[in-house]
């Protein structure tokens, strides 16, 4: 069965505890800047849902495709690329829609491995070449990569999020959870998108955006992995219901109000295009980047908490717009606003340094992504350049280059525009079986 990217009506949590393989359609617009980081987040979701396993890219356009209303195709370099982070993300498998590109009917200007012009075409020596080089990695399948940092999604809250008469119609799911993912998409850090109910004892950091729906048992774990040493992170309009779409009374967030220390009373959803100030408050360390906030307001009393980002507006000036607290052995934070995306970043900048995450490579160019793929007794690094500039990349370590004839060992990789490589653990020497003389 395959799942489709960002599709609302299927709950990929609910089918996958059933389903033996995971498999996946995403299609990325090409004529958007983010469409990478769209499609990184369904890649993580899908992997995720079925527990780390290795999930299946069943389909992909390998050029344009039909149903836009703009349907650009995809530049010279950019399936190979695509269908790369698929794999640096957990596919096994790569594959296409459609095979021979259709002569009639509504999907003709769907583009096909074998285009309508043959095989004589540049998209037909795309695939041919891309098949090649996923032939030189067998080594990558089965492979299982391992992140710290959590991102919680579930379609029921997603479904209640948005239904009518709310205080704002503004406030959608997919835009929130790609409001925190993207800011760690770009430091490098690895994320796993998951449900509520998954066991959270191997991660350092969770991220909760705007998750209006949360049963109490949910929050109680929260609040216990909190205590336990973990950081946590929490955006605005989250654990208002509980899992019957019924309202948590005694204030806002509900459950979630003792871990974070705070408490709100109201909500003060913006108008369209309205942005308002917002400042680091001084004295609490490196404070964030002064910046601005949008769409969602809310004036937050301290219980605990202490501000860390403050609303500068004159009617509001002085108002927590973010906040921190101490419970346990661990650190919570909120956000009441949506801070713009130089705000948020340093927001879970603070997040992750509080939490020890560090990104893949401790050094990442701005643009570039890495992920590492984990075997038995070996890794395999995947650095993908989504820029339209060269980069350097230093490894910490030596890695074989797998791509390459004869795998060469390197410690310094240039990646071209939408460049990608593959990097294999350097070999180390097998210890002796038996002692030596000498011992």
């Amino acid at each position: 069965t395959n799942f489709l990217a960002g599709l609302k009506s299927v709950d990929m949590y609910d089918w996958a505890p059933t389903m033996d393989v995971l498999s996946l359609d995403s299609y990325p617009d090409p004529n958007l800047d983010h469409a990478h980081i769209d499609a990184a987040m369904s890649y993580d979701t899908i992997r995720s849902a079925g527990g780390g396993k290795p999930w299946l890219l069943t389909e992909q356009a390998p050029s344009a495709v039909n149903w836009r209303s703009r349907n650009a195709a995809k530049a010279p370099g950019r399936m190979r690329l695509w269908s790369w982070q698929a794999v640096a993300q957990g596919a096994d498998a790569i594959m296409y829609f459609q095979w021979r590109q259709s002569r009639g009917g509504a999907e003709k200007f769907h583009s096909g491995m074998v285009p309508h012009a043959g095989v004589d075409t540049r998209v037909f020596r795309e695939v041919s070449s891309l098949g090649n080089e996923l032939a030189r990695v067998p080594e990558l399948v089965g492979t299982r990569i391992h992140n710290r940092v959590a991102l919680l999604s579930d379609w029921h809250s997603w479904w209640a999020l948005e239904l009518d008469s709310h205080p704002s119609e503004a406030v959608r799911h997919p835009d929130r959870a790609l409001d925190h993912y993207a800011p760690l998409f770009d430091l490098g850090v690895g994320v796993d998108v998951v449900h509520p109910s998954a066991d959270l004892s191997d991660y350092r950091l969770v991220i909760v955006p705007s998750l209006y729906l949360l049963s109490t048992e949910h929050a109680d774990r929260l609040a216990r992995f909190v205590a336990d040493g973990g950081s946590l992170v929490v955006s605005f309009f989250s654990g208002i219901v509980d899992e019957c779409d019924r309202v948590h009374l005694g204030g806002y967030p509900g459950p979630l109000r003792e871990v974070l220390g705070i408490s709100v009373e109201e909500f003060w959803p913006a108008d369209a295009g309205a942005v308002f100030p917002v400042q680091g408050v001084s004295g609490s360390g490196d404070a964030p980047p002064t910046g601005t906030g949008d769409l969602w307001r809310e004036d937050v009393t301290l219980k605990g908490a202490r501000a860390e980002l403050e609303f500068a507006g004159a009617e509001w000036a002085g108002r927590p717009a973010a906040t921190v607290h101490t419970h346990g052995a661990g650190i919570a934070r909120y956000i009441a606003t949506r801070p713009d995306s130089a705000t948020m970043r340093g927001l879970i900048v603070r997040a992750c340094a509080d939490a020890g995450v560090e990104p893949v490579l401790p050094v990442l160019p701005r643009g570039v992504q890495a992920s590492i793929r984990t075997g038995d007794g070996y890794d395999v690094l995947v650095l993908l350049n989504h820029t339209g500039h060269a980069h350097e990349v230093e490894l910490p370590t030596p890695r074989r280059d797998l791509l390459a004839d004869g795998q060469p060992t390197t410690r310094r990789v240039t990646l071209a525009p939408q460049a990608v490589a593959v990097l294999g653990s350097h070999p180390t020497e097998p210890a002796p079986t038996t002692a030596p003389e000498s011992a």
